[in-house]
């Protein structure tokens, strides 16, 4: 990698785990088009595996056993898995410039949406929320499974299923990043055997321990202590900007 990739690659890696650890949702959007100002944007998504599953460590240990019905997790997760085994198969078969719009495209409507919504702007939008029981969660899973594995973007639907349940903002983070963690382990296999990460890039983002360590505790102050609105809405316009220069 040159210098300029590193440093890209620290900096987006300490602030998906900020936004991680204290948000829960949105931190592979952010992480994923970051990467691909620096790097191919297939080659930015397998570094998104290694990178989000150091975070989601570390995520574990702020917020163990704080997390919902193992149970149901688990049917998630094995929905999940099947998920992420089908989206492997379309990555090779997306071309690389095609694959890089989408990313910003994706980004830049995501951002636009809740910003447009929590400014009352689509008032009559309401949060999707999916209703329990076995099938709703095997399909859930496995939506997010295929969501995940092509853009880092598992965690919008499940939080569509976790969102109905009555957890408060520690159980429902601590949710999200176990089922991250899991996601990610899976997602990392899939993306070795695909050809688009290697061991080096495993071994530099254990390097950046230290540096995820420290990102990870203060996402978890912050979701102790700074207003969530706030702060969503300052990732959001990251995420904005990050998308829309994709396509320069």
């Amino acid at each position: 990698m040159e210098p300029y990739q590193i440093a890209v690659l620290c900096v987006a890696v300490a602030a998906s785990s900020v936004i991680k650890n204290s948000a829960a949702v949105g931190s592979g959007i952010f992480l994923l088009p970051v990467l691909a100002l620096a790097f191919p944007p297939k080659i930015a998504l397998g570094l998104g595996a290694p990178a989000m599953l150091a975070s989601d460590i570390m995520g574990l240990r702020n917020y163990w056993r704080e997390w919902g019905d193992w149970r149901e997790i688990l049917r998630v997760v094995l929905a999940a898995t099947v998920g992420i085994a089908l989206g492997s198969y379309c990555i090779q078969a997306i071309p690389a410039d095609i694959f890089k719009l989408g990313i910003g495209g994706f980004a830049v409507a995501f951002a636009l949406y809740h910003l447009l919504r929590d400014a009352g702007l689509l008032a009559a939008a309401r949060e999707s929320r999916v209703g329990g029981g076995i099938a709703s969660s095997i399909c859930i899973g496995a939506l997010g499974g295929v969501a995940t594995v092509l853009a880092h973007a598992g965690g919008l639907v499940w939080s569509m299923y976790f969102a109905g349940r009555k957890m408060d903002k520690r159980c429902f983070t601590a949710t999200m990043i176990l089922l991250f963690a899991i996601s990610n382990l899976v997602k990392l296999a899939a993306y070795m055997q695909l050809g688009i990460l290697n061991m080096e890039s495993n071994l530099l983002i254990l390097a950046m321990a230290p540096v995820i360590y420290l990102s990870s505790n203060l996402g978890n102050r912050i979701n102790k202590r700074v207003n969530p609105a706030l702060f969503r809405n300052i990732v959001l316009m990251l995420i904005l900007v990050v998308g829309a220069s994709l396509f320069l």
